[in-house]
């Protein structure tokens, strides 16, 4: 191997390493040129078949400039046959019938102009039969060529049919009011009847004649009750003197048959023993208040001590009732608070619907509702924030509420079951024009949810509502 190698038979280790290094880039120099002949064979299998792709590619190339002077030639032919330009382009001939779609469309669009043209004249044209016989019935005048005078006229008439129309809501309504008032005073009658019949029995119960002699009657029966209340009064302060029962009818009858004079001095006689008597008694009490203070002195340090034992007692009882009023007030106060906290924030899914439309069709003027617990009625809280009754409302205001309590039951309906159809009639008849315009708005939210159907027959409530809800007017008169 060494001598293969070109070495000394027994090389040493330096002379081998040496060796192999040779020998490993030898190897490497081996493979470098194995990898360049590898890429050469590839490249010339490139360029091949980049030869047959650049032969091929030229006879398509061939192949396609016949194709075209043959297609050049036929569209040169269906030129002619047509009579057209035979400079004339295929991209030229696109944008020509890309034209004549155009005019087409245009034609199309024309037609379909003149055929609306002529359906608006027929429809002004029956318009104008059905307003004609109104007009001259009514006294107004119309040009029978021009059609301009036709709205005008038309829109007189509607002003005057709504103008009967509220005379004939207005003549119902005096007719409802003036049954209400008659029969208020039919009842007014019967009470006054009665009255009278009770008047008449009084009188007669009285003996009296007219009223001034009832009246003279009633004071001498005043007159005789006090009159006989003091003599009750005497005769038992009589009695009191003289002692009950047989002591008092002699006294009585020893005072009819006694003379005044001489009972005069007795009275006087006894006046003196009793102001002898008074004396006395005041010497008396004198004595007893010298008595009484010795006494106290004697037993005063005892009896301080049970008062100051029973104040202390006393003491810690109103400390403990006032701690007792104390818990009772502030639980008191926290129900309250309570109870006003729960009936602002749970109230019912209904009448927190109902609050949005009620804020929404005032105008924000009343912006709260709640109903209290355990109470069969509705409270209304204003901008202020005071707070209101149903009856302390106006009419227009009472009918928004109870309009908004029925939005508040369909809304709450609907997110628990599926959301119905709501139908309306004549439904803002009492409102007005303000109110109206805001009730439709609340339609409006309402529709968001369910679909609603208001029938009327008022040409400017239908466009008021087309105008503040973006309702669809649909005519069902036709």
């Amino acid at each position: 191997s060494a001598a293969t190698l070109g070495l000394s038979e027994q090389p040493d280790a330096a002379t081998l390493d040496s060796a192999e290094e040779r020998l490993n880039l030898a190897r490497n120099a081996l493979e470098a040129r194995r990898t360049a002949d590898s890429r050469l064979e590839d490249a010339n299998r490139r360029e091949k078949s980049q030869e047959r792709r650049l032969e091929v590619g030229v006879k398509e190339h061939d192949d396609a400039q016949d194709k075209a002077k043959g297609t050049h030639q036929e569209w040169q032919r269906w030129l002619r046959e047509r009579g057209l330009d035979e400079t004339l382009t295929p991209d030229g001939m696109t944008a020509f019938l890309a034209r004549v779609e155009t005019a087409r469309g245009a034609l199309s669009a024309t037609d379909q102009m003149r055929a609306r043209v002529q359906a608006i004249r027929d429809d002004i044209q029956e318009f104008r039969q059905l307003v004609e016989p109104l007009a001259q019935r009514h006294g107004l005048s119309l040009d029978p060529e021009g059609h301009r005078q036709l709205p005008v006229v038309a829109d007189e008439l509607i002003s005057r049919m709504d103008e009967i129309q509220t005379a004939f809501s207005d003549r119902e309504r005096a007719r409802e009011q003036s049954e209400e008032i008659r029969q208020l005073l039919d009842a007014r009658d019967q009470r006054l009847q009665g009255t009278e019949r009770e008047y008449a029995e009084l009188l007669a119960a009285g003996g009296a004649e007219d009223p001034e002699d009832f009246r003279r009657r009633a004071r001498q029966h005043d007159e005789r009750f006090v009159l006989e209340r003091k003599l009750d009064e005497h005769r038992r302060n009589l009695e009191r003197l003289s002692g009950p029962g047989g002591r008092f009818d002699d006294f009585c009858r020893s005072l009819a048959s006694s003379d005044p004079a001489q009972l005069e001095e007795e009275s006087s006689r006894l006046s003196e023993v009793l102001a002898e008597v008074a004396g006395n008694r005041d010497a008396l009490r004198e004595e007893r208040g010298g008595v009484d203070t010795e006494l106290t002195h004697l037993t005063s340090e005892q009896e301080s001590s049970a008062l100051r034992a029973r104040r202390n007692t006393i003491e810690e009882q109103l400390k403990e009732q006032a701690r007792e009023w104390s818990r009772l007030t502030i639980a008191e106060t926290l129900l309250e608070r309570t109870r006003q906290k729960f009936e602002q924030e749970r109230q019912p899914g209904v009448i927190r619907h109902a609050q949005e439309f009620f804020s929404s069709v005032t105008g924000e003027r009343y912006q709260r509702l709640y109903a209290p617990i355990g109470e069969q009625t509705i409270t209304v809280i204003d901008a202020p924030g005071a707070s209101k009754q149903p009856a302390e409302l106006s009419r227009g205001t009472r009918e928004q509420l109870y309009l908004a309590l029925r939005f508040g039951l369909i809304r709450e309906f609907g997110e628990h079951a599926e959301c119905l159809p709501v139908v309306v009639d004549e439904a803002l008849v009492n409102f007005d024009p303000g109110r109206a315009r805001l009730a439709a708005e609340a339609f409006g939210h309402l529709a968001e949810t369910n679909q609603v159907l208001v029938f009327t027959c008022h040409p400017a409530t239908a466009d008021m509502f087309a105008d503040a809800a973006g309702a669809e007017v649909v005519d069902i008169s036709k």
